[in-house]
């Protein structure tokens, strides 16, 4: 019998599967789970194992859909109002960490009519494996749901996502439509949100969404290849300003990627900038052996930029916003720079079809979507970086896009001609 191609991804499934199972029982380390206390993180630290794990996953998804059909993939489950349930009501919550209970009690918890909530928790069960009934009629925890409990940022980020990106999806193509341009505010969020503010702007006179927004934007930035090690073991810091110097890291935020930066390159002095709010919030804890080359400072990057340094680091910016503004930004910079001097982002590559993995390019193409519902905004292409730097000035030359092996975020570079 000739194999075929259902056959191949599932012996990929079984080969790569198998290396993984075997380098965590190796570590000591437990095995997959959704028991309440499963793994959250499989921790894998090696390269190879990571890159089993990504293969097996891949060929799943491929089988899945084989398997499926073309038929029932035009039909996918969108339904969100489980999880936006249960972080309304804050479900976790009222389910006993180390035990049950029944659905009775839950809805009167949650002052809901029973047989709605039971119907929503057995649809997130059997759908997102959040809670589980080992027991008819009684409600605990699998690894998903006690991660909501233990961990704030998961739980905002169900929030974010559930309770209002979703709500931007459904408005997107009525935003195309409608709202032509390349503005800021003529997304499908601010259609749903009856605004003509931007999201950041309207976060920002509503802490109690930004708090959940930062802590939403915190736990997705956590997932594969986005390690801070990616940009640090990926870009020759000391070779290019000769072991010392000073980076601005522009947007920061608390800072914990200057942190990082600042342990493998011991002769960089780091500028961390964000808005006012952002700097007198939070911030990343500093070691002892870094604490003296790492200061913070208020700075709104539409603004001229203050400070002459070696290196200008823009992480995760750029696709926040379109290209009109991209170039804003770029010019706000331009009289601060010295030759020689040099622009770093560190953001999202679009690849060219197929370029990519399936897994790789999936969550791409979904950042980009994201991108364009909240913000109106969008990732980029090789081409379209180079476009963008050429048009804010053609004294950025040397443009260079590359992307570190195993990382999710490319590393683009200009330098400054002078």
């Amino acid at each position: 019998m000739s194999s075929t191609r259902i056959r191949e991804l599932a012996n990929l499934i079984q080969i790569n599967t198998a290396k993984v199972d075997d380098w965590l029982q190796q570590h000591s380390l437990p095995t997959p789970s959704f028991d309440k206390d499963g793994p959250v993180d499989l921790q894998i630290d090696s390269h190879d194992i990571q890159q089993a794990r990504v293969t097996a996953m891949e060929a799943s998804l491929e089988l899945n859909d084989l398997l499926v059909g073309p038929t029932m993939l035009l039909r996918p489950v969108l339904n969100g109002s489980a999880l936006q349930a249960i972080y309304r009501f804050d479900i976790p919550s009222k389910v006993p960490l180390d035990g049950h209970v029944s659905f009775e009690e839950l809805a009167k918890q949650c002052n809901l009519y029973e047989p709605d909530l039971r119907r929503l928790i057995r649809f997130a069960i059997v759908y997102h494996r959040v809670f589980q009934e080992l027991d008819e009629g009684f409600v605990s925890h699998t690894a998903a749901s006690r991660k909501l409990v233990e961990d704030p940022n998961s739980m905002a980020g169900v929030g974010a996502m559930f309770d209002e990106a979703i709500q931007a999806f459904d408005q997107t193509v009525n935003a195309l439509e409608t709202m032509k341009g390349p503005e800021p505010n003529k997304s499908g969020w601010n259609i749903a949100n009856k605004t003509d503010l931007p999201i950041y702007e309207y976060h920002a006179s509503r802490p109690a969404l930004a708090r959940r927004f930062a802590g939403a934007m915190a736990t997705f930035t956590q997932g594969l290849g986005l390690s801070p090690k990616f940009l640090a073991e990926g870009y020759p810091w000391t070779s290019v300003t000769g072991g010392k110097g000073t980076v601005v890291d522009v947007g920061g935020s608390t800072g914990h990627i200057s942190v990082a930066l600042a342990q493998v390159a011991p002769g960089l002095r780091f500028i961390v900038q964000d808005l006012p709010e952002v700097i007198n919030g939070t911030r990343e804890p500093l070691p002892d052996s870094i604490a003296s080359r790492v200061e913070f400072m208020e700075h709104d990057f539409f603004q001229e930029q203050p400070v002459k340094a070696d290196i200008y680091l823009f992480r995760q910016i750029f696709h926040n916003w379109s290209d009109p503004y991209c170039i804003k930004i770029l010019k706000a910079v331009i009289p601060a720079l010295k030759p020689g001097a040099r622009i770093v982002a560190n953001d999202h590559l679009v690849p060219r079809p197929g370029e990519m993995s399936l897994l790789q390019e999936r969550a791409v193409r979904d950042m980009d979507c994201i991108m364009l519902s909240l913000f109106n905004a969008r990732d980029r292409e090789e081409k379209d970086w180079v476009k963008i730097f050429e048009q804010a000035d053609p004294r950025f030359t040397h443009i260079k896009v590359w992307m570190p092996e195993g990382a999710s975020l490319a590393i683009v570079e200009a330098v400054w001609s002078g």
